[in-house]
């Protein structure tokens, strides 16, 4: 079965469907194969889960076979990713990664961080994972891109309070 294309739809939406689509799953099959609530896929197509964790998208990916990246992408920057390369490809997934575990931490802290903040810790956690060479395994990323960001998060409250 064939979708057509909803331009108001969110193009991750658009891309969880295709992927189920050519997959054979509906949405409580890859709920249960993600390991997910058997509503969650259900729940993300019509709308009441529009910005999932990472953690939810990477579940999803791995079930799919695909990218975290790649899922959420448009089409065009889908295409960009591919045409990259291998590590253009982990680059990329990598900085997803670290983009969207900022945002969650800073979230669940009640931080809000300006464009320039938010670039600079991001940039900064990939620099320092790509020279401890953390960057290659993601079980290894997980448990060194959190205690960064809360490190990065308390200097900046620190810096920004002596601003004051």
């Amino acid at each position: 079965m064939t979708r057509k294309k909803d331009t108001d739809t969110p193009s991750w939406v658009q891309n969880l469907r295709m992927l189920m689509d050519e997959q054979g799953y509906n949405p409580r099959s890859l709920s249960l194969r993600a390991g997910l609530n058997a509503t969650a896929v259900r729940d993300m197509i019509e709308g009441r889960s529009r910005f999932p964790r990472y953690d939810t998208v990477q579940a999803l990916a791995d079930a799919l076979d695909t990218t975290p990246a790649l899922l959420m992408s448009s089409p065009d920057a889908a295409a960009d990713i591919r045409a990259g390369g291998e590590a253009f490809g982990r680059d990329i997934e990598l900085l997803t990664e670290i983009i969207a575990r900022l945002q969650e931490t800073a979230a669940e802290t009640g931080r809000e961080l300006s464009p320039r903040e938010f670039a600079a810790m991001a940039a900064t956690i990939y620099r320092r994972l790509q020279e401890s060479g953390e960057a290659a395994n993601r079980k290894t990323r997980l448990t060194a891109i959190k205690p960064q960001i809360h490190d990065l998060l308390e200097y900046e409250g620190l810096r920004n309070k002596k601003a004051k």
